[in-house]
């Protein structure tokens, strides 16, 4: 009994090691997208610039009064 337990334990480790082996993760990064004329880093922004900012770029007009 204690050989078979053996001997499955020892394909079971052999058998994982020979798939580990040929399992490669290949993560393919995507190239960042292109920037826009006239953006600014977001990291130059102060937190209230950037709010004006997202603001005026969704399209609101304060003195439209929308």
């Amino acid at each position: 009994m204690r050989v078979l337990i053996l001997a499955a334990a020892t394909s079971f480790f052999i058998t994982g090691s020979a798939m580990a082996a040929q399992h490669h993760h290949h993560h393919d990064r995507a190239a960042a997208p292109p920037v826009a004329a006239g953006s600014v880093p977001a990291d130059t922004l102060s937190a209230h610039d950037a709010y004006v900012r997202n603001l005026h770029d969704s399209g609101y007009n304060p003195a439209a009064g929308n």
